[in-house]
């Protein structure tokens, strides 16, 4: 999934699709621009891939870049210290803004949406405030003084099969593979469906090779769970020696 959320318009589909409207109808998506790089401390040692976009947005008349920090959960379980896990991650990278220039305390910090993709089977119960972790609540006197910092979650299970057809995008196909991906028949149902897809984009050729690239890399870590020779036929412009590549490496 990273490699997707590398491209601004898997970005612009995870925001219009998935994102709540108000706030992604105020994005001006052709000022995407990707910041991702290491701003993390080794406070925790999990592995997890995150990925960094500023966008300008319009509001009341003014216009103003904001950055989405997107994290992407690959974990089967939740994790129920992710709150902590964000305010560190979203302190470290405004502190790179301030180290590289980007901002000064003067200047003030820009505002950020942290985002976390999460597309385990089980669904998603952690707190989405840190304050929500603070218990028992404090009195009234000492609630200003606790830290707030809140996530936006994206859910991939959460969303029905018909949920994810009205949303018409490879970003909502991949979403739909995922969610197949131990049932033969569903995943071979998802294939056609992204290919589908594929087919009716205006920018066919490009967002093919993306699919692909990621659809191959997807379906090796399945291994035995799906029929890779006919998924991967089903991608029409794959070569034949790129499926028989595919089916050795997998062999192996």
């Amino acid at each position: 999934m990273h490699g997707l959320l590398s491209y601004p318009e898997f970005v612009q589909q995870l925001m219009e699709g998935f994102a709540p409207p108000e706030i992604a109808q105020l994005m001006i998506f052709s000022t995407l621009k990707n910041h991702s790089g290491n701003y993390i401390t080794p406070l925790f040692e999990e592995k997890f891939e995150d990925v960094v976009w500023s966008v300008e947005i319009t509001w009341e008349g003014l216009t103003q870049e904001i950055y989405l920090y997107i994290l992407l959960e690959f974990q089967s379980t939740v994790d129920r210290t992710m709150p902590i896990r964000l305010m560190h991650y979203v302190a470290c990278f405004y502190d790179h803004l301030l180290k590289n220039g980007t901002t000064t305390p003067s200047k003030g910090l820009p505002p950020i949406l942290p985002i976390v993709l999460y597309n385990g089977s089980e669904r998603w119960t952690a707190r989405q405030d840190i304050y929500d972790m603070v218990y028992p609540e404090p009195p009234a006197f000492l609630q200003v003084y606790q830290p707030h910092l809140r996530y936006y979650l994206v859910d991939e299970g959460r969303y029905t099969d018909e949920e994810l057809r009205l949303r018409p995008t490879p970003l909502s196909g991949v979403f739909s593979i995922e969610k197949a991906s131990a049932d033969r028949k569903g995943l071979q149902q998802a294939v056609d469906r992204i290919v589908a897809i594929i087919q009716a984009s205006p920018d066919k050729e490009r967002i093919d090779n993306i699919i692909t690239r990621w659809l191959k890399r997807y379906l090796q870590r399945l291994g035995a769970k799906a029929n890779l020779d006919q998924l991967i036929a089903d991608i029409e412009e794959l070569p034949v020696e790129e499926i028989e590549k595919l089916r050795a490496d997998i062999k192996h």
